[in-house]
């Protein structure tokens, strides 16, 4: 009872400025994990929560908030989660619940016009919850067909018109665009959110093919003679390169540059190939005066390149 009371009264928040106008109050967090949580207790399917649920008029309460909220897009998903799992349920008290006290075949065709109306605005769209009414109302019309106490409800005129007026032209546009072929809404303009393809009769289309060039893959030697053009350009051009009827003018390299190779030639003449240890022959040992006496010399060094001498170190 206290969830449902944070449903239906939320705590104060500030309210959200967006492009599709102002939330005051906006959703939250907490009703979007208290929607969760009865998800979730539906799906106990435990007899004592659905008749809680139906005394509560739970199910009125989760549809006033889908259609208060309507770009919550994560809202709708879960509520149509939500009502396809009381329709698909086994009680049938839910199940009438939710036709009776949350009058939701009402509300779908209530949805649709107040759209209708909407889309005659200028710079108007749908609304974001429209899609997941079709899916809902495609969902009930296929329990119906095995449910048969749900006709009584699905067999008056007001869902039967809406079956006619919109549920069937939207299931036709929608079957068109997943087979990628133009679609219109019913006044006859393009959709805003249809790709405005061209449609050419069955005539034309030998003509509009006929400006294509296609090629097989066994036409190889077709598709790849130019080649053979450019490589004879590359025989010519290397060939006057070798007679010498061009010559390439390279710029003299800069002073920088000869120092750089100078210095280069230098380190690598002063380089010493230490070579193998085993390849060394064996030498008996130096007396410590005569190492001492070679590591005054200047040595150089694979890392380092030049060794320090061990009488740096010395005190005088």
């Amino acid at each position: 009872h206290r969830l449902l009371d944070v449903l239906r009264n939320p705590p104060p928040m500030p309210a959200i400025v967006n492009t599709t106008g102002t939330l005051d109050p906006p959703l939250g967090s907490n009703r979007l994990k208290i929607l969760e949580v009865m998800q979730a207790l539906v799906g106990l399917k435990s007899s004592e929560v659905e008749e809680t649920m139906i005394s509560l008029k739970v199910m009125s309460t989760v549809l006033d908030l889908f259609f208060q909220y309507e770009w919550h897009n994560f809202l709708h998903n879960l509520v149509k989660s939500l009502v396809e799992m009381v329709v698909k349920g086994e009680n049938e008290a839910f199940k009438r619940s939710l036709f009776t006290d949350a009058d939701i075949l009402q509300r779908i065709v209530d949805a649709h016009h107040k759209n209708e109306e909407a889309m005659k605005l200028p710079k108007a769209c749908r609304k974001g919850y429209m899609g997941q009414l079709r899916l809902i109302a495609n969902m009930i019309i296929q329990e119906s067909a095995t449910d048969r106490w749900m006709e009584e409800y699905t067999s008056s005129a007001a869902w039967q018109a809406f079956l006619s007026s919109f549920l069937e032209p939207l299931n036709d546009m929608n079957e068109k665009r997943q087979l990628g072929q133009p679609t219109t809404h019913g006044g006859g303009s393009p959709s805003d959110d249809d790709d405005e393809l061209p449609a050419h009769p069955a005539e034309d289309l030998g003509e509009v093919a006929s400006q294509f060039e296609f090629r097989s893959p066994d036409q190889h030697e077709q598709l790849f003679d130019h080649d053979q053009g450019w490589a004879a350009d590359d025989e010519l051009i290397a060939q006057e390169l070798d007679d010498g009827d061009h010559e390439m003018e390279l710029d003299a390299e800069p002073a920088e540059d000869r120092d750089s190779l100078e210095l280069s030639a230098s380190v690598n003449a002063m380089h010493v190939d230490a070579g193998r240890e085993d390849d060394k022959p064996q030498e008996e040992p130096k007396p410590k005066e005569d190492v001492e006496e070679a590591a005054d010399a200047a040595e150089y060094n694979d890392i380092n390149f030049w060794k320090p001498r061990p009488t740096w170190f010395k005190k005088e």
